[in-house]
C-alpha cells in the first residue's frame, strides 16, 4: 500500500475517533475492535490492492471481500442512506479492477474515495450515532478526497485527464455542500478547496522530467492539507455542528 492510502486511512480513522468522542457515545471495547479491524485492514489489502490492480485471481477478490465483511454488519444492524457513501465507490472499484483497469485513474480515485468512506462506518461500529452535521461532514470530507485524487491523476502526464477536472468535480458539488452546511460552522471547510479548485482551472501537467520528485511535492503537500481539513471538521463539529442538528 502507497503511503498515500496509508495516511489516508490513519486520517480517516483519527477523524471518526475524534468525532466519536465529541459525541458522547464512545465505546471503548468497539473501539478497540475498530482498531484491530483498521490494524487488520492495512496488514492485508497490502498485498489485495497490489494483486487487483495488476493481475487478480478469484482468491484475491475473496481476501477483498472477507476485509470488507466487518463493515456489512453497519448494513445489518443500522443500514442507512449514507451507506451509499461507500457502496457506490466500492461497487466502481471492484468494476475497475475486474475489467482490468485497477491501475486507471478511475479505479485510483474511486479507491480513494472509499478509504475516505470509511469515516461514517468506523464511526458508527464505535458506537456513534451520525447525526445530519456529522454525516455533511462525512460528504466533505469524501469529497474533498475525490477532489485531490483526481487533480493527482490530472496533472501526471501520462493520464488522457486534465487538471481542471478536479476543479469541475469540486464546483459542481460545492452548491449542495455549501446548502447543507448552511446554520453550521462547516461551510468554512469549503473556502480552501474552493480557491485550490479556481487556481488548479489555470494548471497544467507536470514535466516529464524529474517527475518523481514534482509528484512527491504534491503528495506531502495534500497530505498537510487533509490534516488541515480533518482537524478543521473536528474542530467545527466541536464548536458549533451538533447544535444545528441535535
Amino acid at each position: 500500500m502507497d503511503s498515500g492510502a496509508f495516511s489516508a486511512i490513519m486520517i480517516t480513522y483519527a477523524l471518526a475517533l475524534s468525532t466519536a468522542v465529541e459525541l458522547g457515545g464512545l465505546n471503548p471495547v468497539r473501539v478497540v475492535l475498530v482498531t484491530l479491524l483498521v490494524a487488520a485492514n492495512v496488514a492485508s489489502l497490502v498485498r489485495v490492492h497490489l494483486r487487483l490492480v495488476s493481475r487478480p485471481r478469484k482468491s484475491d477478490y475473496a481476501l477483498f471481500l472477507i476485509n470488507v465483511a466487518p463493515y456489512l454488519y453497519v448494513l445489518y444492524v443500522a443500514p442507512q442512506p449514507w451507506l451509499a457513501l461507500s457502496v457506490i465507490p466500492l461497487a466502481v472499484f471492484l468494476w475497475e479492477a475486474f475489467h482490468g483497469r485497477g491501475r486507471g485513474a478511475v479505479a485510483n480515485v474511486a479507491g480513494t474515495a472509499l478509504l475516505a468512506s470509511a469515516y461514517l462506518p468506523w464511526l458508527a461500529m464505535m458506537g456513534g450515532k451520525p447525526s445530519l452535521a456529522v454525516i455533511n461532514a462525512a460528504s466533505i470530507w469524501l469529497a474533498y478526497h475525490v477532489f485531490s485524487a483526481i487533480y493527482v491523476e490530472g496533472k501526471l502526464p501520462f493520464r488522457t485527464i486534465k487538471p481542471w477536472a478536479a476543479s469541475i468535480w469540486w464546483l459542481s458539488v460545492l452548491p449542495p455542500l455549501a446548502y447543507a452546511s448552511l446554520g453550521t460552522g462547516l461551510y468554512l471547510a469549503l473556502v480552501e478547496p474552493t480557491i485550490r479548485a479556481i487556481y488548479s482551472l489555470r494548471e497544467g501537467k507536470v514535466d516529464r522530467r524529474g517527475l518523481r520528485d514534482r509528484v512527491r511535492r504534491i503528495g506531502i503537500a495534500l497530505l498537510l492539507e487533509s490534516i488541515i481539513m480533518a482537524v478543521l471538521l473536528s474542530a467545527l463539529l466541536m464548536i458549533g455542528g451538533f447544535k444545528s442538528f441535535p
